[in-house]
């Protein structure tokens, strides 16, 4: 790479910046941003608050309490380098569905402030630089293409019932994919190991006049520019709104509470069993299709959703082929294979035969089979609600830059449990009369879905996109309302969770973004 990466540490940096157009923050919409804006934008500058690799003491800056449902470690479920949690991203990916856009008012879901046809376009560009086709979104299309009988899809079988897959992108690690493309961009400088702290505004509150950044060894910079954007992940863009307080208490783009709440997540939550019957279609293995790029899962119709009046549900078939111990004594096993004999294998030999039949079906499926089950574990997911209540929170503890640490309040609503209750006993009773199966049914009561549920690091809403100030942080373009010239990216700016992954579908808002900067002439 070249020197257009400069190190904030070194002497190369004084005591300020100046550009055009300020992105903060290099993850999936900031590196986005900037690939889009360098060629055509006169300096533009991308800070990020890591270095290029993983480091304690910057990393150390997302530490946070957990103040509502048990919920990942703060700490470890973003990653604060070069490339952002597209580090450790899996590559999932689909498409917001229609209904996603849409309010529905019973459920107290507010719509996207425009609908699925303004981000088309987008999508399909995103899609196409993580290398999908966008055709192989359709399940009958993809599945045929890898030779699998899509007359087994169970969308003809059952009118509320239906098949949604994700494809899954191998380009996943933009820091590597994009980093010498950035390197290479005359228009663009990128600063590492340099954290925005605080955000100032104009006497009038009409303008941000500049940020003010810092360094771990202690260097203070200011930046100024013409257009903002904070791209920094949902939780961060928050606490950057909310600390930046020094010309209202409430922090900027909260004239109406809207900052920082609407935390949410894919949730999902394990329990009942299924032991399939021979027709039983493998294309729901779960492990099975994973090994193939795909995932596929059972969800319902936008009608069906409607008429239950649920949130986006869908069902993940986890396999289970053998009793508890016989997979872990096989591996133990493998590994001793050409070792000197070792009388506890005997134990583990000992395991693998009480349970052969289940050993022969574990050792079919790693050799890509899709053979059939003792039974599968149902893994129930959900979109969560958007709930005011599910929140990020200052702390009074402070990071080692002085700033306010941001807690979460993660918390479900009835709407939420509600889904998960009849999303169970729908996919139970369908795929019953189908004669697809037996199920040992577990009840999915408020107490045990607090007791089980795991979000997916996808942290969503926070500064949520709106027609109006009174009911969000952002209008239709990212800008935050009643702030001419500061824009928001990435998935806090997403008014539902909707039944995707966000990865893709924060490129495509990046990329929409992109070009409304571009004809506003933002960096003049």
């Amino acid at each position: 790479m070249t020197n257009t990466f400069i190190d904030a540490k070194t002497d190369l940096v004084g005591e300020s910046i100046n550009a055009s157009v300020c992105i903060i923050g290099a993850g999936a919409a900031g590196i986005t941003l900037a690939r889009e804006l360098a060629p055509s934008v006169a300096d533009v500058v991308l800070v990020e608050s890591g270095g290029l690799s993983l480091d304690g003491p910057t990393q150390a800056l997302y530490s946070g309490q957990n103040l509502g449902l048990k919920y990942h470690d703060l700490l470890s479920s973003r990653l604060r380098y070069f490339g952002g949690t597209t580090n450790h991203w899996g590559g999932y990916c689909r498409y917001n569905d229609p209904i996603d856009y849409r309010g529905r008012p019973k459920l107290d879901v507010p719509r996207w402030p425009f609908d699925e046809t303004v981000l088309a376009p987008f999508i399909t560009r995103a899609a196409a630089q993580l290398g999908l086709e966008f055709a192989y979104f359709d399940p009958a299309t993809r599945l045929s293409k890898l030779g699998e009988d899509t007359d087994a899809l169970i969308d003809d079988a059952s009118t509320g019932l239906m098949t949604k897959i994700f494809q899954i992108s191998s380009k996943t690690r933009f820091a590597k994919i994009y980093g010498n493309e950035l390197a290479r961009l005359h228009n663009l400088r990128t600063y590492l190991n340099l954290s925005v702290t605080d955000i100032q505004l104009s006497e009038s509150g009409r303008n941000v006049t500049a940020v003010t950044a810092r360094t771990l060894t202690g260097k203070t910079v200011k930046i100024t520019a013409n257009t903002f954007v904070l791209a920094c992940h949902a939780i961060e863009n928050a606490r950057l709104l909310l600390a930046s307080n020094s010309q209202s208490p409430t922090g900027i783009g909260n004239r109406y509470d809207h900052v920082g709440r609407y935390f949410m997540d894919h949730v999902h939550v394990s329990g009942t069993k299924m032991i399939p019957s021979s027709s039983f279609p493998s294309l729901y293995n779960f492990y099975y299709l994973q090994s193939l790029g795909v995932n596929a899962n059972i969800s319902f119709t936008d009608p069906a959703l409607q008429e239950m009046g649920i949130l986006q549900y869908y069902c993940r078939f986890l396999p289970v082929y053998a009793d508890e111990g016989v997979k872990p004594a096989m591996r133990r096993l493998q590994g001793k294979l050409w070792e000197p004999f070792d009388p506890e294998s005997l134990d583990d030999l000992a395991m693998v035969l009480s349970d052969l039949p289940g050993a022969t079906r574990l050792a079919r499926s790693a050799a890509g089979g899709a053979p059939k089950p003792q039974y599968f574990n149902l893994q129930h997911r959900i979109e969560q609600a958007p709930n005011p209540e599910s929140r990020i929170l200052l702390s009074a503890k402070r990071d080692a830059l002085g700033n306010r640490q941001a807690d979460l309040m993660w918390r479900l609503n009835d709407v939420d449990y509600r889904t998960f209750r009849l999303g169970q006993q729908k996919i139970v009773a369908e795929l019953s009369a189908l004669g697809l199966g037996r199920f040992m049914v577990e009840e999915l009561h408020d107490d045990y879905i607090d007791e089980h549920a795991i979000g997916h690091y996808h942290h969503i809403g926070t500064t949520r996109m709106a027609a109006r100030a009174e009911d969000g942080v952002v209008d239709p373009n990212c800008r935050v309302f009643n702030v001419d010239n500061l824009y928001v990216a990435g998935s806090s700016t997403f008014p539902t969770a909707g039944y995707s992954g966000p990865t893709m579908m924060i490129i495509a808002l990046a990329l929409r973004l992109a070009d409304h900067l571009k004809q506003s002439k933002a960096g003049n």
